[in-house]
């Protein structure tokens, strides 16, 4: 095969063209450290790459939501204890009080405590960036606001979003549901002046649940008043959307509601006030890390708002009884009576009357009784939080461990090895240059070499 000029001159110029495409790649590799920079490079690692530095983003975010949902702990955990501290020196208060003191110094004593109740209100309504620490899923509203009335008693109140006390209910929720024992039955719906009869039958609980909302959202006196939802243990809870609605379900042939007849519904803001705050710590692993002032305030199943097992109902009542009171019967037309239902739910009228002997008698009995079982259910919450943020501390330094493991199983592979690219370099420029000189060897066309 005869070898012309242009034969030599092209296969030169491939060649040059090639060596220059390599030095290019490797100086592109040595300027940006990296082994590609277009998929085409290297297909099969720039996938692997780009897998790799979603896994670190993604946890690179579980570690910031570990890291604000310790922080948010640790103010928890720092209020709780300071709730624990007032309701220590309210005891103090009660016990100085069974001493031999006048009615005027119980007074004093009792200017301390409503300061006490204050301070409470104050760290319930704890803020931090923005939220209400105990106000559950309505972080942006305070949980709790008070009220002084014309004797200077001081209640703690639980607060919708404009500031108007609401009352804490028990949860009307069904027992043990099983979708048999709907088919064919109705519930009875009443809210003092309408009624509503809905046939709530379906394959599913999810069915029976949205049969109920379309039954209550098609009655005009209902419709937006009542919220039914899935419990997480599956089961049919009932809300009142409006916190001032008395809504009750007033007649049911429903085995799973027997229990749940005539009991008033919570309401919308009580429900948010008491719920959990989630965040996702790792792909599918949620944590709640809050408490609620529900939580704190609520330390026995008497939900009565005056003879309750609640800190608001507690503090309200040691401040009748420093100032000589007791509940006595009374009757409904009363001035002041207060209404606390008998056992069976039947109306049982009571006022506060002076009588400073049974007064005293229930400071150093039950109330000192009652004030230490709220303040152990304030440890007993603080103690939750206590150990969800060690799981959270535990859960970040295994966090910042997975981000160094991915980060290094990234750098192996998209990053170079600078000293074998540097080699790679120099080598590179040396076979150019011995390109271009061979090539000015060879290929020396002159006006002679076409005459021969």
């Amino acid at each position: 095969m005869r070898i012309t000029n242009k034969t030599l001159s092209d296969n030169f110029l491939a060649d040059m063209q090639r060596n220059l495409e390599n030095l290019s790649k490797i100086q592109q590799q040595v300027s940006s450290t990296k082994n590609f920079s277009k998929p085409s490079d290297d297909p099969i690692n720039v996938e692997r790459a780009m897998q790799l530095q979603s896994s670190v983003d993604y946890t690179t975010q579980y570690g910031s939501n570990i890291k604000t949902a310790n922080t948010w702990m640790q103010t928890t955990d720092t209020t709780l204890g300071q709730i624990g501290t007032v309701l220590s020196n309210i005891r103090n208060n009660l016990e100085q009080a069974g001493g031999v003191y006048t009615q005027d110094e119980k007074d004093k004593i009792n200017d301390a405590v409503s300061q006490e109740v204050q301070q409470l209100a104050t760290l319930l309504n704890t803020n931090f960036q923005g939220e209400y620490i105990f106000g559950g899923t309505t972080g942006l509203s305070k949980p709790i606001t008070t009220t002084t009335d014309a004797n200077g008693i001081v209640t703690l109140e639980y607060a919708d979003k404009d500031g108007n006390a609401v009352s804490n209910l028990p949860s009307v929720v069904s027992s043990g549901f099983h979708v048999s024992n709907w088919a064919g039955k109705s519930i009875t719906f009443s809210d003092g002046t309408n009624t509503l009869t809905v046939n709530p039958s379906g394959s599913s609980i999810d069915e029976v649940i949205k049969n109920l909302n379309s039954g209550i959202q098609g009655d005009p006196n209902f419709k937006d008043k009542i919220n039914v939802v899935k419990t997480n243990d599956g089961n049919v809870k009932f809300i009142s959307v409006n916190s001032n609605d008395n809504i009750k379900i007033t007649a049911s042939d429903i085995s799973d509601l027997s229990s749940a007849v005539g009991k008033q519904f919570s309401n919308m803001t009580m429900e948010n006030i008491g719920a959990d705050k989630n965040i996702e710590i790792s792909q599918g692993v949620v944590l709640s890390y809050n408490a609620t002032a529900s939580d704190i305030m609520q330390y026995g199943s008497n939900y009565n708002t005056t003879s309750g097992d609640s800190i608001n109902a507690l503090m309200n009542r040691i401040q009748h009884h420093l100032a000589g009171q007791v509940l006595t019967d009374a009757v409904a037309s009363d001035p002041g009576a207060i209404n606390i239902p008998d056992s069976n739910g039947a109306a049982h009228y009571y006022v506060w009357k002076k009588d400073e002997d049974a007064a005293k008698k229930e400071l150093m009995g039950q109330d000192l009784t009652d004030i230490d079982a709220a303040s152990k259910k304030v440890l007993q919450v603080r103690s939750k939080i206590g150990a969800k943020e060690k799981r959270m501390s535990d859960l970040s330094t295994q966090n910042e461990a997975s981000i160094t493991d991915l980060k290094e199983v990234l750098s192996k592979t998209e990053d170079i090895d600078i000293t074998e690219k540097t080699i790679e370099y120099y080598t590179s420029i040396t076979v150019y240059q011995a390109c271009l000189q061979t090539g000015g060897k060879v290929i020396q066309p002159t006006l002679l070499d076409y005459i021969r």
